[in-house]
């Protein structure tokens, strides 16, 4: 049976800055656990630089584009409230 390629249209770039590059690259990892369950309509990409948190989403429809961002806005809600309780190490 053939695939058919599916096109990723659907861009956004979101850029979070964090107080250190330390807490910018935990988040990094912790949010890049997950891995994209469907990467030929879907694909997220983590990055960091210095303190920034680098979110690249591309997806195959807006309102895919629209779900992937929320559920990955809130994980990174849920990461920086679990950082705010327990990071004790201060730059």
């Amino acid at each position: 049976m053939a695939t058919t390629a599916t096109a990723l249209h659907e861009r956004l770039t979101l850029q979070i800055p964090f107080p250190s590059s330390r807490l910018a690259t935990i988040a990094a990892q912790v949010l890049d656990v997950d891995k994209d369950l469907k990467p030929e309509v879907s694909r997220r990409i983590i990055s960091t630089q210095d303190n920034i948190l680098t979110l690249d989403f591309q997806t195959s429809t807006l309102k895919l584009l629209r779900t992937v961002v929320n559920s990955s806005m809130e994980m990174v809600q849920m990461v920086v409230n679990t950082m705010g309780s327990f990071d004790t190490e201060h730059e």
